[in-house]
């Protein structure tokens, strides 16, 4: 069994006891399809394979006209968001879904929702005491403005839906009047504030989860489901600079009803399923999944510094091996706890709060030790937009630009010296003081030396000479073209005059980019008041 293209994409075919006609399903990309075959085959080893139900069909004419709020939402889900979404998406889409939408509009007529409606809908909903999530503090907070914009989003995706399948003529949230909202920009650490918490930090695991976040810019999920046969830090690869990571996965703890679900559909991303340590009625699993987009997996080279870190972890990782022995869960993973297990996002966190406050640093989550990366090195690599996109995996060059070029106090402090120096110092009175100064400089130079200006004088006296000499400065200094010709406009030569007239004509053509006509006039008059007279040939150009 062998995914095979179909347009776009990859079909797959497989036969069930009890059933004369063969199954089809179709995946966006050629690796989904082997995974749902790796999936198939190991659940018919096991026996437990079951075909995928199909999904009943409506009947429009009656749902049309009676379909609520509340249908149309779990249509939605099960039509559009297990064909498109990911595990996190559609568990947090589907919270939304039941804790901001249905308790609210659920028993609402889809052909009878307004415009109106859902303005006093998303005003309403500011005074609505927040749904907190199982295992968190209970807070008195209402729902943030940023829900109330996703729940809007999630809302009017769904209604566009309806348009679609002819439940509505028109989407009325497309009218809405949002709740004014803008997003806090996430505070991010300077380059010497990472590296003063680098020094502080004494936890192995923090400071080998920090030196990954800042030194190749990965995401926390991706830093801990890194695992040791992704790693190259040999001898070679770190003499070459060639020595990286690979990152082909992520841990993350998931749901398992958003799991089960998409896996039922065939489009399940995880690669392992980590068993639970405490008996518990969990509704949540712990796994190493794909990451979320096709550009997050990539290949990142380490700095010396932290190749030569890993190297460490690795040595004290196999010690502990040798000492707990079996004891030891080996999962191969570069974060882990002294028996194996894996750290969980939740637990680096709490070790970063700890970091903060014993050392009095600025508060941060650890997603900002990526922002801070991003930003280190579009500054160390002048601008080079795409080297950092390589590193942080992002789809869009834009999103590195957008999100993750963070400025700070004491860079923008270095700019205002910079542009000090480098504009409101230099005077136009000064530069001119220093043109005339390397004039002088050349006209000694040259009066020095009399045998080398007889001989520029006497080339520049033959006309054949002096149309090679100015094709030459043309060629440095791009004035007139090539195609147009230039006469020798100075008829009469003096020693001393053409010297200082040479200096002050390679003063004029260096300080101009482009010479106009005008310009070659100012020059004759400037030849005139020195002594010499212009020929009556008109100079072109």
């Amino acid at each position: 069994m062998k995914p095979r293209k179909k347009g776009q994409q990859y079909e797959i075919s497989y036969r069930c006891p009890g059933y004369s006609k063969p199954f089809y399903e179709r995946f966006s990309s050629y690796e989904e399809a082997n995974l749902r075959i790796a999936q198939i085959e190991y659940e018919k080893s096991l026996g437990v394979f079951q075909p995928p139900k199909p999904v009943p069909i409506p009947i429009r004419s009656t749902r049309q006209k009676y379909i609520t709020v509340g249908e149309l939402m779990d249509e939605y889900v099960q039509v559009y968001g297990l064909n498109h979404w990911g595990d996190s998406f559609l568990s947090c889409s589907k919270h939304r879904i039941e804790h901001y939408i249905k308790p609210y509009l659920g028993n609402v007529a889809v052909k009878d929702l307004t415009t109106h409606d859902l303005d006093l809908f998303y005003d309403s909903l500011q005074d609505k005491p927040a749904v907190i999530l199982k295992g968190h503090k209970k807070t008195d907070a209402t729902v943030s403005l940023s829900v109330i914009e996703k729940t809007h989003a999630l809302l009017r995706s769904a209604l566009n839906q309806a348009v679609k399948w002819e439940y509505i003529s028109s989407n009325p949230a497309e009218r809405v009047t949002l709740p004014k909202y803008r997003s806090a920009e996430r505070d991010v650490w300077s380059a010497s504030e990472a590296q003063y918490a680098l020094d502080c930090c004494s936890d192995p695991i923090l400071h080998t989860a920090m030196l990954l976040a800042l030194g190749c810019s990965m995401r926390i999920g991706e830093i801990l489901g890194l695992t040791w046969d992704y790693v190259d830090f040999s001898d070679e690869s770190i003499h070459d600079g060639t020595a990286h990571v690979f990152v082909n996965k992520e841990l993350k703890r998931c749901q398992k009803d958003s799991l089960n679900a998409l896996a039922h559909r065939g489009r399940s991303q995880v690669i392992f399923t980590f068993p639970e340590w405490k008996q518990t009625d969990s509704t949540t699993s712990l796994v190493l999944k794909l990451p979320k987009t096709e550009s997050s997996v990539r290949k990142i080279f380490l700095p010396k510094t932290v190749a030569l870190a890993l190297r460490e972890v690795k040595s004290s990782q196999d010690a502990l091996k040798l000492l707990i022995g079996d004891e030891y869960a080996d999962y191969g993973l570069v974060i882990a706890h002294e028996d194996g297990r894996p750290y969980e996002e939740r637990q680096i966190a709490a070790l970063l709060r700890k970091l903060i406050a014993d050392y009095d640093l600025r508060p941060v989550v650890f997603h900002s030790l990526r922002h801070c990366s991003a930003s280190l090195k579009l500054q160390i690599g002048g601008g080079n937009i795409k080297a950092v996109q390589g590193d942080t995996g992002h789809a869009q060059a834009r999103m590195v630009t957008d999100l993750y070029a963070h400025t700070h106090n004491e860079d923008r402090r270095r700019l205002a010296q910079k542009v000090d120096e480098d504009f409101f110092q230099k005077r136009p009175s000064e530069a001119k003081k220093a043109a005339a100064d390397e004039a002088d400089l050349a006209y000694q130079l040259l009066q020095d030396n009399p045998d080398i200006a007889k001989l520029i004088i006497a080339t520049l006296q033959k006309k054949s000479s002096w149309n090679e000499f100015v094709g030459r400065i043309v060629g440095k200094f791009g004035f007139p073209t090539d195609s147009q010709k230039i006469e020798n406009p100075w008829i009469r030569w003096d020693s001393r005059v053409s010297v200082e007239l040479l200096t002050r004509f390679e003063l004029v053509t260096s300080s101009l980019p482009r010479m106009r006509s005008t310009d070659w006039a100012t020059a004759a008059n400037l030849a005139t008041r020195n002594g010499l007279e212009p020929s009556t040939s008109s100079v072109t150009g």
